[in-house]
């Protein structure tokens, strides 16, 4: 650290203009050192300044650092955004899955209108029509998807260096799966903790498991 160099007081540089050029100084020489002394008090001031600014800033650092931690970038990153990211996969595949069941049975209504005659064969024929135009809501809603996927992306990198510049490296393990309470008639009194909506592809029970439940009670 460097030492902060001694100030020089009035009286020492005047004593020493006294000593060097007598009683008779000039007054463009006692403007000279006033206005040095006045500028190494100024200089003094604003270093003054500088360092209370410094710690300020030091201090905003470390709350903001704080804040930042306590929204958990890096389980944002690491579990939020791509569990968010398979959900809005999964909607994308139910969508493909609904449309495609929707064309099917306008395509079979399409081919009842040709083995039929008169207003049936009409009827039929607008029914496949508007059900082809329906479809198309999937086309629409992947391409929404995919636009709010792609800011989930961005968003991921982005907490990902956030975190990796805080030091942020606390990811929360999974949720455990609610244990069912009931109450002393047997009745579920947490019902709404065991609601997660509809389980991810290879999540969750199989329809044969939930058969199987099912046939325990014929």
């Amino acid at each position: 650290m460097t030492k902060e160099a001694k100030p020089v007081s009035l009286e020492s540089r005047a004593e020493a203009l006294r000593q060097d050029r007598g009683d008779n100084v000039a007054i463009a020489e006692i403007s000279s050192v006033v206005g040095s002394l006045m500028s190494g008090t100024v200089v003094d001031d604003e270093l003054d300044e500088i360092a209370t600014e410094l710690r300020e800033l030091t201090l905003f650092i470390g709350a903001a650092k704080h804040v930042l931690s306590d929204l958990g970038p890096k389980n944002l990153s690491n579990r939020s955004i791509p569990d968010a990211a398979e959900q809005l996969d999964a909607i994308v595949e139910a969508t493909d899955a609904a449309a495609t069941s929707i064309m099917d049975v306008a395509e079979t209504l399409e081919g009842m209108a040709e083995d039929t005659d008169g207003d049936i064969s009409a009827t039929l024929g607008n029914l496949a029509i508007t059900l082809f135009e329906a479809s198309s809501f999937q086309d629409l809603t992947g391409q929404r998807v995919t636009k709010v996927a792609r800011i989930l992306q961005h968003m991921e990198e982005r907490l990902n260096k956030l975190a990796d510049a805080i030091g942020d490296t606390h990811i929360e393990e999974a949720a455990a799966e609610a244990e069912i309470e009931k109450d002393d008639e047997g009745v579920a009194v947490n019902d709404k903790d065991l609601l997660h909506g509809p389980q991810l592809e290879g999540q969750g029970n199989s329809q044969d498991e939930i058969d199987a439940i099912l046939a325990m009670f014929d």
